[in-house]
């Protein structure tokens, strides 16, 4: 399994959004997922955690302080995660040549392999926006990092997105069920993982799967499912229309059908959940799809 590295930000130790913050949440999330997706089959993957290094690991530090690029040497939080690698390639070639806007002049092959080869570009996963229809591009702004790929142009490039929102819409669901998370401006990317090639082939990257990912866990809390129907419900919805939440999930009224998809996907999860909880009796997903609905329109 690849890793990354994810070092707390300086000064942001003691604010509610700490990096051991997002590990604790993050931690909780996997688990849910481990727990339920078996029998939900979300088709959304969580990045795995190996662990969370404290600025006072001595021996840690002693070792490995000076492996780091210097403006990074400095002893902060630091939490090991599995490494959703970049989509292929091919793909990122057809990004540029799909995307990058070619109205005052086409798009010639040194400038593609430019856009390609920038080493910000090399790190390409794309944000899959089904709530937005379209968004525009610049030639000073274009970059294939965090690539916003919006519903119009998934449509036209034959991406199932009805799968992807009701996929959307069951992580949603653990996440609120299972972990007790809000979702707070989460997101959804597509991505690669290395996996095991034919025969006795090692893992490697040359072999490589795209994968539906759930990440970034920071600005997210804990909901108490012991606490009051309504106030479970009211911090549910409530982080499900802010941040970049909107952007991700379809839009209840400008796309039905793939909102139902999106509902349908919820509240099966949720059901199933709340069932093995033994909580059904307490919640109904179905009447809290209707609140967030309502909720939605008034808000949006």
């Amino acid at each position: 399994m690849s890793m990354a590295m994810k070092k707390e930000i300086p000064g942001n130790a003691s604010l509610p959004t700490s990096l051991l913050h997002e590990y604790s949440l993050h931690r909780a999330v996997v688990a849910a997922f481990d727990q339920y997706d078996g029998a939900i089959k979300s088709d959304v993957r969580v990045p795995r955690l190996s662990d969370i290094v404290h600025d006072t690991d001595d021996e840690f530090w002693e070792q490995n302080l000076h492996k780091f690029p210097p403006s990074y040497r400095t002893r902060n939080t630091m939490v090991r995660m599995e490494r959703i690698l970049p989509l292929p390639k091919v793909v990122r070639k057809a990004l540029i040549a799909h995307f990058y806007p070619q109205d005052t002049a086409p798009l010639d092959s040194a400038t593609l392999s430019n856009i390609l080869n920038a080493a910000p570009n090399k790190h390409c996963l794309v944000r899959t926006y089904l709530g937005r229809k379209n968004g525009g591009f610049t030639r000073q702004t274009f970059s294939l990092r965090n690539f916003p790929l919006y519903l119009e142009p998934m449509q036209h490039l034959g991406l199932d997105v009805m799968g992807l929102a009701a996929s959307m819409g069951k992580a949603f669901a653990i996440m609120h069920w299972g972990a007790g998370v809000n979702g707070d401006d989460v997101e959804f990317v597509l991505g690669t993982s290395a996996v095991k090639g034919q025969g006795d082939e090692a893992f490697g990257f040359q072999h490589r799967a795209v994968g539906f990912y759930l990440l970034d866990f920071g600005q997210c809390d804990l909901v108490d499912l012991s606490d009051d129907v309504d106030v479970v419900y009211q911090a549910f919805k409530g982080a499900m229309v802010t941040g970049d939440n909107q952007l991700f999930i379809p839009h209840f009224e400008k796309s039905r059908e793939m909102f139902a998809a999106f509902r349908e996907g919820y509240i099966g999860a949720g059901q199933t959940i709340l069932e093995e909880k033994k909580l059904e009796k307490k919640f109904n997903v179905e009447d809290f799809m209707r609140e967030y609905e309502e909720y939605a329109e008034d808000f949006l």
